[in-house]
């Protein structure tokens, strides 16, 4: 049995220095994206053998991530040429097929249309489009990459990333997990030797507590059941208003423009 994992890169920049597609970074958002997915698949699927991407910057950026995540080592990551641009699904399986064997499961990074087509030509069925973060699991059961052909694949798992307002909200919510935490820690040990907590004491825990929590955030997971239980919340549009809304309401109701002449009018002199 073989598995193929394919990754479409995350959301990216839309033009790379001197208009370069090539060199094409992710974006803050992309980050985010893929941190997320691939906390979700080490969850839910065995880490790969192997992780080969295409060259382009974004696509390695987020195998990058991906790679840390599934705690991939770095010489269990490699580059492909040819999966940077439009291939075809028959030159797509050519790359495949000649893949060694010693590797059961292989996670690739690349791009779209090349993706979701391949993913259509393994999976019978499969008419989906892959987005960007998009994870899709295929079992194949064949013993060599070699035999592997045209609709041998049978799907295993489809994973989309969330809305970019549940991904702000997940990634807020584990930040102000991990600065309770670290204040919880920091304040039990500081009862352990005796401090009072003083007003500057608690004012510089917090301080530091969220510094710290930004800075370790990347090592810490996403998929905990606090970080689903986020995703089931409303959406930002449904509980938040907007900051022009906010100004608008902090003003009041708008006055007409004839009580406001009537206003001008009774105060001059």
């Amino acid at each position: 049995m073989k598995r193929i994992v394919l990754v479409r890169h995350a959301t990216a920049v839309d033009v790379g220095p001197k208009g370069s597609d090539f060199q094409r970074r992710l974006k803050k958002r992309g980050r985010r994206e893929a941190a997320i997915m691939a906390d979700r698949v080490a969850g839910s699927l065995p880490a790969p053998d192997l992780a080969v991407t295409s060259p382009a910057a974004r696509a390695i950026e987020t195998a990058r991530i991906f790679a840390e995540r599934l705690n991939l080592a770095g010489d269990r990551v490699v580059t492909r040429e040819q999966l940077y641009g439009g291939l075809l699904p028959d030159e797509f399986l050519r790359i495949v097929r000649e893949m060694d064997d010693a590797h059961d499961a292989v996670m690739i990074f690349g791009h779209d249309p090349s993706f979701s087509e391949f993913a259509a030509y393994l999976v019978p069925g499969f008419t989906a489009f892959i987005p960007k973060a998009g994870v899709v699991a295929i079992d194949l059961d064949r013993n060599s990459w070699s035999a592997v052909g045209a609709g041998d694949g049978k799907l295993v798992a489809f994973e989309r990333p969330p809305a970019p307002e549940v991904q702000k909200r997940i990634e807020e919510d584990l930040i102000d997990r991990l600065a309770m935490e670290i204040r919880t820690a920091v304040f039990a040990s500081l009862r352990s030797l005796g401090v009072p907590e003083h007003r500057d004491v608690v004012k510089a825990v917090a301080r530091a507590s969220a510094r710290l929590a930004l800075v370790a955030r990347p090592f810490a997971a996403s998929s905990s059941p606090e970080a689903k239980e986020s995703a089931r919340r409303p959406t930002s549009r449904e509980r938040v208003i907007t900051k022009r809304r906010a100004k608008k309401v902090a003003k009041g109701p708008r006055r007409s423009s004839a009580a406001a002449s009537k206003r001008r009018a009774r105060s001059r002199p």
